[in-house]
């Protein structure tokens, strides 16, 4: 089978997308596994990377992951990453950060009522997950929260030019690609300022598809969780912003379902 990977998810630049790949290009090489990388990006929706034959070692959304779990479509889950930053508090976690235009004044989520907000994709966890659990407590039971919800934007990019271009008031994204991106891109983030966190919930993982022999995907874990143990490899890993590689573990991710379920018993399924 031909093996392949993808690091989409985090490519918020050129220079993080040649991190990624030195990084994960080593552990392959590490674990004896001939793996190819694929590019894969916007417009093309990333579900369909996650339905490809031959996954090794390709970032996943964890909201996806636990639900394709209980669907009875289980990937391995190969590992966890903790990014470099203080605030993860050396834990593979993220959340998502609401973000407005610097110029605005409001001071917390309750403020945006009856503005214009724009979302991601509906399978995200960072993009529409958990910010729908954040304002499904500020939302009147059955009723919307804002005056417009636009959307699909797509991927973090096109909604930080939405906002910045005046077409939506509010957003939410990925904290870790916004950490990313104040490293490698700044100028993305000129004019805009976070207003909110969701709170904290384990991290987009690294997985290996169904169909992957079970040896292969162990031989991958293995290579990343002791890279941090080998100084050959510590460049890679501060190239990237990875402080390490953890053992993921798979049931800390139904805590993603239970935020979807609770939304939807709040009355409030869709960011409105």
């Amino acid at each position: 089978m031909d093996l392949i990977t993808s690091t989409r998810m985090y490519d918020v630049a050129p220079a993080a997308r040649a991190a990624w790949h030195a990084l994960l290009q080593a552990a392959h090489a590490r674990a004896g596994l001939d793996v190819r990388v694929v590019e894969h990006a916007w417009p093309t929706p990333i579900g369909e990377l996650w339905e490809r034959p031959g996954l090794c070692g390709v970032f996943m959304c964890g909201w996806p992951y636990v639900s394709a779990l209980q669907a009875g479509r289980a990937f391995a889950a190969v590992a966890a990453v903790v990014p470099d930053w203080p605030a993860y508090e050396g834990l593979p976690r993220y959340r998502s950060e609401f973000l407005v235009r610097a110029d605005c004044g409001w001071s917390s989520l309750a403020d945006a009522a009856g503005s214009r907000y724009g979302w991601m994709v509906r399978d995200s966890q960072s993009g529409w997950n958990a910010p729908r659990a954040a304002l499904a407590g500020l939302a009147a039971a059955g009723g919307a929260l804002f005056a417009a919800s636009k959307g699909p934007y797509g991927n973090p990019r096109g909604l930080l030019r939405a906002l910045a271009d005046g077409e939506i008031d509010l957003t939410a994204a990925d904290g870790w690609y916004l950490d990313l991106l104040r490293v490698h891109d700044p100028a993305a983030l000129a004019g805009l300022r976070t207003l909110a966190y969701t709170p904290w919930t384990p991290n987009p993982l690294l997985v290996a598809g169904p169909d992957v022999d079970p040896a292969a995907a162990q031989a991958l874990s293995d290579a990343l969780l002791s890279m941090h143990e080998d100084a050959a490899h510590l460049p890679l890993l501060r190239a990237a912003h990875v402080a390490r590689f953890t053992p993921p573990d798979p049931a800390s991710y139904t805590v993603l379902s239970d935020m979807a379920q609770a939304a939807a018993a709040a009355g409030y399924p869709e960011i409105r």
